[in-house]
């Protein structure tokens, strides 16, 4: 892999950091495929499936901390976290938009801070749908203010970023009263 040659030939280069996340990345997202083959690929339980490799990740995190490779990388190690089916039950998006907001708080100038943050919108949304359907309008209501405060969060902090957009688009559609999970559009 040409992008290891750079960072074993060239290791106090400017450019080591990215070749050594753009290595580790290569991998992850292979890893990733390849795991999402498999039958238990769709286990709600993150424990309950293969777990790509984060050693590689790790080290970029530990060699160049609270660099923008740093915060991409943390970004591709929340996969080992998320859930592979929701089966309908708001106990993963739940906990996956916790990730997605942790994340944003923690990485705040990430390149994917934008993504992370309509991420946890889109979470917010689907349960607002989730608690309709089970009829708990508290949870529902609240989950719908938190979706619009991140949402209207994101026209600050993201201006200009096309995940703002979309984030807003699920904020109008929450407003609505339109289904954010479960409809044949998605």
């Amino acid at each position: 892999m040409l992008y290891k040659r750079v960072l074993e030939y060239f290791p106090n280069s400017k450019l080591a950091g990215d070749a050594a996340w753009r290595a580790a990345d290569i991998r992850w997202q292979l890893e990733k495929a390849d795991i999402s083959t498999l039958p238990s690929a769709k286990e709600q339980e993150a424990y309950l499936r293969p777990q790509v490799y984060e050693g590689e990740l790790k080290r970029v995190m530990k060699t160049w901390p609270s660099s923008k490779w740093a915060a991409l990388a943390a970004y591709d190690l929340l996969d080992n976290k998320l859930c592979g089916d929701w089966q309908g039950l708001p106990k993963c998006p739940e906990m996956e938009a916790g990730l997605y907001m942790k994340y944003t708080e923690q990485w705040k100038e990430s390149p994917k801070a934008a993504e992370a943050q309509y991420n946890a919108v889109y979470r917010m949304g689907v349960l607002v749908t989730m608690y309709q359907v089970s009829d708990d309008r508290k949870r529902s209501l609240a989950a719908a203010d938190r979706a619009q405060g991140l949402a209207q969060d994101m026209v600050t902090r993201f201006p200009d970023s096309d995940y703002t957009r979309r984030a807003q688009s699920i904020a109008f559609r929450i407003k609505q009263g339109i289904p954010i999970y479960g409809s044949d559009r998605d």
